[in-house]
């Protein structure tokens, strides 16, 4: 009696009113800007207490900006020139931050090593956030009423916080994804213009175009195609088209830098780093990764094939599919969960939470946050297994409300709105 009481609790969560939800995320967002506000603080001349530049994985990307700002691009992918350009920075050796992006990041990079880092770091980071948030809220705005909770659940998300420490590009990666997703019904072609820039970090964008293709976008398919390859073009006439054979040349050291855990396999969140954390050669965990990898995306393409989802549901399914399907995917990389956890938490609220719904809903958001220590410390690569279920959540919701809710449904008693107790909504889902 007692177990099947606890399964209840779990199955449902009650006692995650929306209430209590807004204020543990404001205590989770006071807490980060207590320790970001302590960790910036205390840092000196950009370094922090441990040694390490603030923002660390952005002196990589300085680092390229000043080499190709230089006419030295090709050098942002020649291990001894790079160092040499980051050790400059700051007159001594820090560590060293690899650049394995393609010209197209290079490219992004190079106008912020116009400035001092400092700035440069603050520039980044701020533009990037500040772009993923409001292409997020925004684009949740198009299906759902977000305006009670405000910004407070999108600013209180681990993985943007985690982002930032790093210095990192998920927040610009997100905001491109969700941009795209913003314009898909109305605007396309525009859309595909915007995917186009994911040839920045191609790995973000392997889900779409079959995702398109299995929803017959194929305006956005043709755009995101075309665009891209533009972009390329683009790329090769200012930084010069020896920096796509310097990108390939360095493909080894990525290949050897995920092959033999350099990152550390706790940092990394893919099947891949899941089997190699667990003892797999390389050539049995890339097996488990291309399996997996197939196995998700023939499923979504089947779903989205049946049901003829809404951009909005797409979006959601690209999200959670996203992360399966590329070896290379760190913490940070996780941002892009926002998308299925924007869209559950908007439909749940809408027209009631199924069962283990809210429950995966709290896995997701809290997953950045804990993923790498579980996994460094007690060997549990849990990432690819809360993803694997966001990801069914996301298709179980499609099997319920093939077409999305109808409009009608959006203002009337029949979901909860954000300022009601979300345990309405499961009583109305049971």
């Amino acid at each position: 009696m007692t177990k099947r009481i606890n399964l209840t609790f779990i199955r449902d969560a009650d006692g995650l009113t929306a209430d209590r939800v807004r204020a543990w995320l404001q205590v989770l967002l006071v807490m980060t800007l207590a320790g970001f506000a302590i960790w910036i603080f205390s840092a000196r001349n950009a370094i922090d207490i441990s040694g390490k530049p603030i923002g660390s994985d952005f002196m990589s990307f300085y680092a390229a900006g000043n080499l190709a700002l230089h006419d030295q691009a090709v050098a942002a992918w020649n291990l001894p020139r790079h160092q040499a350009a980051q050790d400059a920075i700051f007159g001594q050796r820090l560590g060293y931050w690899a650049f394995f992006y393609p010209p197209p990041f290079l490219l992004i990079c190079l106008p912020f090593a116009l400035v001092p880092y400092g700035w440069a770091v603050c520039l980044w980071l701020t533009s990037t956030t500040a772009a993923a948030i409001i292409t997020l809220k925004r684009w949740a705005s198009t299906f759902a009423d977000t305006h009670r909770l405000g910004v407070l659940p999108f600013l209180a998300f681990p993985a943007l916080w985690i982002n930032i420490g790093n210095g990192q590009n998920a927040g610009l990666t997100t905001a491109i994804m969700t941009g795209g997703f913003m314009c898909l019904n109305r605007r396309p072609l525009l859309a595909g213009a915007i995917w186009g820039l994911l040839v920045i970090k191609p790995q973000m964008g392997l889900a779409l175009p079959f995702i398109l293709a299995a929803a017959g976008r194929w305006k956005a398919f043709a755009a995101t195609g075309v665009s891209a390859i533009i972009y390329g073009l683009i790329t090769t006439a200012i930084l010069g088209s020896d920096s796509w054979g310097a990108f390939m040349d360095a493909s080894s050291l990525a290949r050897q830098t995920l092959e033999e855990g350099l990152v550390g396999h706790g940092k990394m969140q893919s099947l891949f780093a899941m089997a190699r954390h667990w003892g797999l050669p390389s050539v049995g965990a890339y097996g488990f990764q291309l399996t997996g990898a197939i196995t998700a995306i023939t499923i979504v393409v089947m779903a989205i094939r049946k049901h003829r989802p809404t951009a909005a549901a797409l979006a959601a399914l690209t999200g959670a599919a996203t992360p399966l399907l590329s070896p290379f995917l760190l913490d940070y990389d996780l941002l892009i969960l926002a998308l299925p956890l924007i869209w559950i938490a908007g439909e749940g609220i809408r027209t009631g939470f199924l069962p283990w719904e809210k429950a995966a809903l709290l896995c997701g958001f809290v997953l950045p946050l804990i993923a790498r220590t579980v996994a460094t410390h007690l060997y549990l690569p849990i990432s690819p297994v809360v993803i694997m279920g966001l990801l069914f959540i996301v298709m179980r919701r499609l099997e319920r409300y093939p077409y999305g809710p109808s409009v009608s449904e959006k203002h009337t008693a029949g979901g909860a709105s954000f300022h009601e107790p979300l345990e309405s909504s499961n009583r109305q889902a049971k």
